[in-house]
């Protein structure tokens, strides 16, 4: 052991060298409360309100305006007249049809020539003469049928029926127009078939050319 350096007298012995504590980590501290006196309050965690919903404006769909015009008035009552008379004359022609099949025969025989036609056909002449008032019968009828049918629902105002008459109507007078130019027709059946051409017109043109009448369609009528 080294000998310690002489002390004067009366003086205290010396002080072990001081040992400092192991470095480490500050300790935390709690935070200090601004407050003197108050009771510390942990921080709780944020919290969102739910926002009430607020409903959007919804737009109003634009509302249509129909108002029923000169000529589609005109127009549906051809289409009708016309439908009920092809209608009509359907029924005639399946009716006579009919009526040859079942109790025609006896009449048929007072005809001229009756007798040769049986000889030639049998009776399948009666069957024949039926099947020919069929033929004519039944295409008057159904088309009579659907001409009454569009005349009636194109007034709603309907543009699927609307479209139907335009698209019939330009073949109507396309076939008139045939008749006209490769047939040598007189008197009355002429007469007949120009004025069925003037109603065609006249319906083609309140459905697809008139202004009022298109406006009415689109739900613009004023």
């Amino acid at each position: 052991m080294a000998a310690l350096p002489p002390q004067p007298p009366g003086g205290q012995p010396p002080q072990p060298p001081s040992v400092q504590p192991p470095s480490g980590p500050p300790m935390v501290q709690p935070p200090q409360n601004p407050y003197p006196g108050a009771a510390y309050v942990p921080p709780q965690p944020q919290s969102f309100a739910p926002q009430p919903y607020s409903a959007q404006p919804v737009a109003s769909a634009p509302v249509k305006v129909h108002k029923r015009t000169f000529f589609l008035t005109i127009a549906q009552f051809i289409i009708i007249v016309l439908g009920l008379l092809r209608l009509l004359a359907g029924i005639a022609f399946i009716g006579f049809g009919v009526y040859i099949l079942t109790a025609g025969s006896s009449h048929l025989a007072t005809l001229p020539g009756y007798d040769q036609y049986v000889k030639q056909f049998g009776d399948a002449v009666v069957n024949l003469a039926a099947s020919l008032f069929f033929i004519i019968g039944v295409p008057f009828f159904v088309i009579g049928l659907v001409d009454f049918i569009l005349g009636i629902v194109v007034g709603r105002p309907s543009n699927v029926a609307r479209w139907m008459i335009i698209v019939l109507d330009v073949l109507s007078i396309l076939y008139v127009i045939d008749i006209l130019a490769h047939n040598d027709i007189g008197g009355l059946s002429t007469l007949i078939i120009l004025v069925y051409l003037a109603l065609k017109v006249i319906v083609f043109y309140a459905m697809a050319l008139d202004p009022a009448t298109r406006r009415n369609f689109a739900g613009k009528a004023v």
